[in-house]
């Protein structure tokens, strides 16, 4: 299945030989490199080029699931070997963190909202860290990889981890006493992180597990939205 928004055809096709050709490389900037593939600078998006023998290369099809929710990438494009993203300008919080930033108790919440809501709707944030989560040029949180999220018809099993996971994330970005034993008893908050660099996905730069939890249910649910106030 291949999709098209706000690119062109021309961009569309200029992309497709290079990836046919191996050649992104040689004439654009490489944005970061995961498990399942490289993401490559173009104009104002980031293009994520798979690789052939990685399996797990349908991230587009969860943000396609997210395409209404402002903290990730718009997808424009995709077919079997790339897709194209919006590019965020802006940090990862693993940057900020090195550099001594001190991610905002709005920020933090911008980026527990978020992971809550997707709890909600039953996906699971699987592999939330510090290098796939930004801050974009007017300070809001971005997150920029989604290869990993998965439904599940049994959220409950991964509640703990994601709350380890957001706990682990605000202790990285300086954020020691943000919410209260009692808060935490009435609720589950779940990620967040902090520092500076211009490209999409996070994967780069880290190897976790590469297991995947007990296998989730793949949903078919064509479209996704949050209601915003």
């Amino acid at each position: 299945m291949e999709g098209s928004r706000s690119i062109d055809q021309a961009s569309v096709d200029y992309l497709s030989s290079l990836v046919v050709r191996g050649d992104v490389e040689k004439h654009h900037n490489l944005l970061g490199e995961g498990l399942s593939g490289q993401v490559f600078s173009f104009e104002n998006y980031a293009v994520k080029v798979y690789k052939e023998d990685f399996s797990e290369n349908e991230d587009f099809k969860m943000l396609a699931n997210l395409d209404a929710h402002p903290m990730f990438p718009k997808l424009h494009f995709q077919n079997e070997k790339f897709m194209v993203v919006d590019q965020v300008k802006g940090y990862t919080l693993a940057q900020l963190r090195d550099a001594g930033y001190k991610l905002k108790d709005a920020q933090f919440r911008q980026l527990e909202q978020t992971i809550e809501e997707c709890y909600a709707s039953g996906i699971i944030p699987h592999d939330i860290h510090l290098n796939n989560i930004m801050l974009d040029e007017n300070g809001n949180v971005k997150i920029i990889d989604v290869g990993r999220f998965f439904y599940s018809d049994h959220k409950e099993d991964y509640k703990e981890k994601i709350r380890e996971d957001l706990e682990k994330i605000k202790y990285h970005c300086g954020i020691f006493s943000l919410f209260s034993s009692s808060r935490r008893r009435r609720r589950h908050h779940y990620y967040t992180s902090s520092h500076p660099h211009h490209y999409y996905t996070s994967s780069s730069h880290r190897h976790h597990h590469r297991h995947r939890p007990h296998r989730h249910h793949h949903h078919s649910h064509s479209s996704f939205s949050f209601s915003f106030s």
